[in-house]
């Protein structure tokens, strides 16, 4: 019985040392609006969300990576456009383009809360009305994350 109840405590110790850390990774997002763009707009019919595992990730230094991508949505360009607005506050803006007084592309690397990655708004709306929205966040920096993105990989 005294076994067991080691092995429980032990147990329980490895568990608050390590649950702690996996909570807090899990949480880089929630201070964030877009989340509920992917929440609210995630699982609508003409929407396709992209949320990539871990070993795809682990490639290029990138620990969370949740894509949406809209088609023609008026409405939801509005609410990405004041989710925007308010994630970046504070923000370094990496690149915004606007036509028409409204962000038509936008790059952004979020300063986090007691946050140990680094984390990046993605955002375009292309002329035939159809919305990208990425999040990302790793311990790469805005310089890895565009040589990731304009990098051509032939397949």
């Amino acid at each position: 019985m005294q076994l067991i109840m080691k092995r429980n405590l032990f147990a329980f110790l490895i568990w608050m040392l390590v649950c702690p850390v996996t909570v807090e990774a899990a949480k880089t997002q929630e201070d964030l609006h877009i989340k509920d763009v992917f929440r609210i707009y995630g699982k609508r019919k003409n929407v396709v969300m992209v949320e990539l595992s871990k070993e795809t990730l682990d490639i290029y230094d990138i620990t969370f990576y949740k894509g949406i991508t809209l088609k023609n949505d008026p409405e939801a360009l509005a609410f990405i456009r004041k989710c925007l607005e308010n994630d970046q506050q504070g923000a370094k803006k990496i690149k915004e383009v606007t036509s028409d007084g409204e962000i038509v592309s936008a790059y952004y690397q979020i300063a986090g809360k007691n946050c140990p990655v680094n984390r990046f708004i993605l955002f375009k709306v292309n002329p035939k009305g159809v919305i990208t929205l990425i999040y990302i966040e790793g311990e790469l920096d805005s310089d890895d994350l565009i040589t990731i993105l304009f990098t051509r990989k032939d397949l």
